[in-house]
């Protein structure tokens, strides 16, 4: 085998364990939302606080990207993710015992900072190993496969919640972690062989690579089209989707776990089509931003605004539109990737991550803040849903202005 065709081989192989450990981080993140009922119960909490263990978790992960980012670009993607999916161990375990609020609140905190050193890692690991046309192929079919964490949430983990209880179903996240550790460790490495090296030789000061950061169009662009596309995919998938289900519309579980998994397999396959139109359509980018927030604002409001329950059916627009603002968020990330210097990409990519994480987060607060408003009896109709997600409109409206300003005027530069 010659050597082009042996690095080839090892790029997909240390592509596919990061791939397999941001797969796990996912089901460890989106975990909480498919037991929001069950955590409601064991902990005895109302709306507004069990919002805010999606407010701490989502809080955290987005205060500690740009900290996160400014390690990785220092210390390499290899030892970001092991210590990142150790943290995350360590917070499903804390989380499989706690039986008060504060602890679980730290175990989701732990969570957070965990699994913010990992998809910026699979990011960095991407430009890293692949030419740089390859770049938007690959990252966007890592973020996808990454997305069957949620599968793994919403079926075979709560499988094991409803059936063997809640200290055996978040230990098994834990295991899943420690896995994803030791293939890590014996797989991944920072750079292709022969490169090593390279990137050690200009570690910059913190403070450069932050202005490189901050003061890069393409950064902000990036951030505001991330905010757009996620952050009500993000809101129904982390914390509010499965009790307006199930609460809301009267859905079972097993149609709760069949619509998250037909979200899950719709955004692989979109995935790639959004992947390949980024390295071939640079200078359209934006607009595939724009596309998927429409999509996104016209299917929430046609959903919220239909009387009466939905059948699982009728709800599967909305899935699929949740699954298009997937498919579509990773495109900030190229676009933050190629307006920044080598250098500052893992820290631009976690800025990036940022906009639609802080943006997430305030909408999953909102929405508790007006749940428990509109029914302080603890017991929220549809209307009360309906009324609460219609909140989300105003977030978007503002990352949509964001992104207007950010990419307005561009001339021929790529957008």
């Amino acid at each position: 085998m010659s050597s082009a065709a042996s690095r080839v081989s090892r790029a997909h192989l240390v592509w596919a364990v990061g791939v397999f450990a941001y797969l796990c981080a996912v089901s460890g993140r989106a975990s909480f939302g498919v037991a929001s009922v069950e955590a409601s119960e064991r902990f005895g909490v109302d709306g507004a606080v069990l919002s805010l263990f999606g407010v701490v978790q989502l809080g955290t992960y987005a205060a500690a990207q740009i900290p996160a980012g400014l390690l990785l670009d220092r210390v390499g993607p290899r030892r970001m993710m092991v210590l990142g999916a150790v943290t995350m161990a360590a917070g499903q375990l804390l989380l499989a015992l706690a039986t008060d609020v504060p602890t679980a609140l730290v175990a989701r905190m732990l969570t957070g900072v965990g699994d913010a050193a990992t998809l910026i890692s699979v990011v960095r690991l991407i430009a890293t190993w692949f030419p740089t046309g390859q770049v938007p192929v690959f990252t966007q079919l890592a973020t996808m496969i990454g997305q069957f964490g949620q599968a793994v949430a919403a079926v075979p983990f709560l499988a094991v919640l409803v059936g063997y209880g809640w200290t055996a179903a978040w230990s098994s996240l834990a295991f899943l972690l420690v896995f994803s550790v030791l293939l890590v460790l014996a797989v991944v490495r920072d750079e292709p062989p022969g490169d090593e090296g390279a990137v050690a030789l200009a570690r910059p000061r913190a403070g450069q690579v932050l202005r490189d950061v901050f003061t890069s169009r393409a950064a902000w662009s990036g951030f505001f089209l991330h905010s757009l596309t996620l952050a009500s995919v993000n809101t129904f998938l982390f914390l509010w989707g499965v009790p307006y289900l199930t609460t809301g519309h009267g859905l079972d579980p097993a149609q709760v776990g069949v619509l998250l998994t037909v979200n899950v397999v719709v955004m692989v396959m979109i995935g790639p089509l959004v992947g390949v139109a980024t390295g071939r359509f640079p200078r359209h980018r934006a607009r595939l931003g724009w596309i998927a927030g429409g999509v996104l604002a016209v299917v929430w409001t046609a959903t919220l605004l239909i009387p009466g329950p939905l059948t699982a059916w009728q709800l599967l627009p909305l899935i699929v539109a949740l699954s298009v603002g997937s498919a579509t968020c990773s495109v900030g990330f190229d676009l933050a990737r190629t307006g920044v210097p080598r250098r500052a990409i893992g820290t631009a990519t976690g800025m990036v991550n940022i906009g639609g994480y802080t943006t997430s987060l305030l909408a999953v607060l909102l929405i508790g803040v007006l749940l428990d408003v509109l029914a302080p009896d603890g017991r929220a109709g549809l209307d009360d849903y309906r009324l609460a997600f219609s909140s989300m409109g105003l977030l978007m409206a503002g990352a949509a202005l964001g992104l207007f300003l950010t990419t307005r005027q561009r001339g021929g530069r790529p957008a």
